[in-house]
């Protein structure tokens, strides 16, 4: 599976690093899965700051998959108060957990379970790579 991902940051304070070794790591991790009827992912993915907080708006948003095109595109926003109380990874978790669902709701409903467990594992995976702590409690680690 090919994997686009762009990322916004809402200020200086998040780690250029930490967005550079996510993204190679998702694109590795989402490379390894098969999920029929989907080809390619792109994720616009926006982590809140000084700047621009993302207050308000966290979560995963339009969400669209083209089974013509084999293509999803979604939006995932972390507002700066959670990557504040956690590392951006274990901010990032409950947003990625919720995306692997919705992924595998909306690609593959008939094997909903498995495809979920898959791209929640890639995701896993990939906020492993992600220098500093991990993510913690019930969705990380």
């Amino acid at each position: 599976m090919r994997v686009a991902i762009r990322f916004r940051h809402g200020g200086p304070e998040r780690a250029l690093a930490e967005a550079v070794v996510l993204r190679r790591a998702l694109k590795e991790s989402f490379g390894r899965i098969v999920i029929d009827g989907l080809d390619e992912v792109d994720i616009f993915l926006t982590l809140g700051g000084s700047i621009t907080s993302a207050e308000g708006d966290g979560g995963v948003h339009n969400l669209r998959y083209s089974a013509v095109r084999r293509r999803l595109t979604v939006n995932v926003v972390v507002p700066a108060s959670e990557i504040g109380r956690d590392s951006t990874a274990g901010a990032l978790a409950p947003y990625l957990d919720v995306l692997a669902r919705r992924i595998a709701e909306r690609c593959a409903p008939r094997d909903c379970a498995a495809v979920s467990r898959a791209v929640a594992g890639a995701c896993r995976e990939a906020l492993a790579a992600i220098p500093g702590p991990g993510p913690s409690g019930p969705h990380g680690g």
